[in-house]
């Protein structure tokens, strides 16, 4: 099903060289896709809390992994955007100034120079943006981890780590933004950290068993 989910938002984008948002009858296209728990286009299940934003759909796959965590794991609503700083500023301006009042946290996805983190953090002093670097090029990424971390005073992103790990964490992290005020993320967010440690847990029951066929 969620194979199904991500191919479905994935022929929701329009490959063209205005590099528009990703088409959506459910809202308007000036805001892109709503993602929520139920599925895309859910626009009567809930407001966008987040928006996942990147600058080409090569970088989806990778954003999917924020987007189903928010989904599947913290039931937060998000808008999903195709905003290119090099290829069409001028729009991805129009964007980011007219999100839906809903929005309370951004996560941007950019490889090489990695400036649409900064520049939405500059254009949007309201709201707490979170860079993940995506893994690409001839530096493997390393190159967007600095770009996005040198930010100067003012204009703050915070970094997460490159590729899956940080699209993943990206989402935890907008999760914790919106826990400050939501106590149902709270309590999503700590059975989150549970799972975790009972993962750990299943496996030290099974080590046992692992070195006895060492030893044996």
């Amino acid at each position: 099903m969620n194979r199904q989910r991500r191919r479905g938002l994935r022929s929701r984008y329009k490959d063209d060289m205005s590099h528009e948002v990703i088409r959506s009858t459910a809202l308007n296209e000036e805001h892109g896709v709503l993602v929520s728990a139920e599925g895309v286009g859910s626009a009567a299940r809930g407001e966008p809390r987040v928006l996942v934003t990147m600058g080409s759909d090569s970088d989806l796959p990778l954003m999917m992994k924020a987007v189903d965590t928010l989904r599947f794991e913290f039931g937060i609503p998000c808008l999903v955007q195709i905003n290119s700083v090099h290829r069409d500023l001028r729009s991805m301006v129009r964007h980011i100034e007219n999100l839906p009042p809903s929005v309370q946290v951004v996560i941007a996805c950019a490889g090489g120079a990695a400036h649409l983190p900064g520049n939405i953090a500059d254009l949007r002093a309201d709201l707490p943006v979170i860079g993940v670097p995506r893994d690409l090029g001839a530096l493997k990424g390393v190159d967007a981890l600095l770009s996005m971390v040198q930010m100067p005073e003012g204009a703050p992103v915070a970094v997460m780590a490159i590729g899956d790990a940080g699209a993943v964490n990206a989402a935890i992290h907008a999760a914790k933004e919106l826990a400050i005020a939501d106590p149902a993320i709270k309590e999503r967010l700590q059975a989150y950290a549970e799972k975790r440690k009972a993962k750990v847990q299943r496996q030290n029951q099974g080590l046992e068993q692992k070195l006895q066929g060492f030893s044996d």
